[in-house]
């Protein structure tokens, strides 16, 4: 098992202008997007899919094999990504390397940048179409929105989850319809 985090140059890459997927055969219903709360070149194995930077530039990073979270996962399981809490049977995970010591206030010194979400948006759609997955709520959601079905969106513990329920930082407190309407902009930018 390859270390929980690392550079982005220990894992395949591409710039997101010449990424072309390698869809492994199996069964794939979800995709959920993250981003990893760190900079922007350090990436994460809890993540099939990493959106890195180099001086500048999108890098898709390949940082776990997608066949690992095609089955059933219980709880006590090893060997997949573990990118989503009770979520990880047959589904994918996605996360923009952003957002160190970041609040719905101020997204500090790594905030979402366009180019990243464009392209998180584009690996998703690329994802979503080899495997049919439907884009929709129920099929394509961050982890705002799965945190808010289940229980624990939020900013006020370590445990809480708000990725990704803005995609700009605002003064006016988080809420429940952030996430709601940055998901449903998110998975319109995957469908295009």
């Amino acid at each position: 098992m390859a270390a929980p985090f690392a550079r982005f140059d220990r894992f395949p890459h591409a710039p997101l202008a010449s990424w072309r997927p390698q869809l492994p055969k199996g069964r794939l219903e979800r995709i959920y997007l993250h981003w990893s709360a760190g900079d922007y070149e350090t990436v994460y194995t809890a993540y099939h899919y990493c959106i890195a930077f180099a001086q500048g530039v999108p890098l898709v990073v390949e940082t776990y094999d997608l066949r690992a979270n095609m089955r059933e996962i219980h709880a006590g399981d090893s060997a997949y990504a573990a990118h989503t809490a009770g979520r990880n049977s047959y589904a994918a995970g996605l996360a923009v390397m952003a957002m160190r010591d970041a609040t719905p206030e101020n997204f500090a010194g790594y905030p979402l940048v366009e180019p990243a979400i464009d392209a998180m948006c584009r690996v998703a759609g690329a994802i979503a179409r080899g495997y049919a997955i439907p884009i929709d709520l129920d099929h394509v959601m961050t982890h705002a929105e799965a945190a808010l079905a289940d229980g624990y969106f939020g900013t006020g513990g370590d445990e809480e989850r708000w990725d990704i329920a803005r995609l700009q930082p605002s003064p006016t407190p988080l809420t429940p319809q952030d996430a709601r309407m940055t998901g449903d902009v998110l998975r319109a930018r995957c469908r295009a």
